[in-house]
């Protein structure tokens, strides 16, 4: 189960896609708690993979890894180093921070679209200063990110930086990373990234 719009069913589905996993998607809106969704998971949140045994599965990083665990050998999902660790930490650090501006979003007037939170709270301040540096530092690391083989960390620098373009499009605090733009450019030719675009 995902839905479009979250970078942490999108980091599931990307990681499925190249373990070469079997999966059917069922798309939903989680903040509507549908049935389905707060019957498998008690945190009514997505992603969520019921495998055919009746295992339920939830969270990005543990379905992240349970793909790694499937994918064929020489998948690099299974070959991470300290190098790509440290870049995974700073991608996901970009994604829960742009994630928590929405949060507030809708704590404060209850429409994604309305930025009065990320203006006037100093919280949304300390998240826009944590995706700033987080992307900047991404950047002077981008040599470490294979431009042929998807790993981890490649797939987690691709949902952080397009889903912090998704949410903040016309933001004039987003930092100038160049290369970084080039290299996500040249992984759209991988399905994992060209077909679950956030929408």
């Amino acid at each position: 189960m995902k839905s479009t719009t979250s970078p942490f069913a999108r980091l599931a589905h990307m990681a499925l896609i190249e373990a070469e996993a079997e999966y059917e998607i069922e798309l939903l809106n989680p903040w509507a708690d549908p049935e389905q969704l707060v019957a498998l998971n008690p945190s009514k949140r997505v992603p969520c993979l019921q495998l055919d045994d009746g295992t339920v599965l939830t969270e990005a990083m543990v379905i992240a890894m349970y793909a790694a665990d499937i994918a064929p050998e020489g998948s690099h999902l299974k070959s991470n180093t300290s190098h790509d660790y440290e870049i995974c930490g700073l991608a996901f650090g970009v994604i829960e921070a742009a994630v928590y501006m929405m949060t507030g979003r809708k704590l404060f007037s209850d429409d994604l679209g309305v930025d009065e939170f990320d203006r006037t709270h100093p919280v949304a301040q300390r998240r826009r200063d944590a995706m700033i540096v987080g992307l900047g530092r991404i950047e002077a690391l981008v040599d470490r990110l294979s431009e042929n083989r998807l790993g981890l960390a490649e797939l987690l620098v691709v949902d952080a930086v397009q889903y912090m373009d998704f949410r903040f499009p016309d933001s004039d605090w987003r930092p100038e990373i160049p290369r970084l733009d080039a290299w996500i450019e040249r992984a759209h030719e991988h399905r994992s990234v060209s077909e679950t675009i956030p929408s």
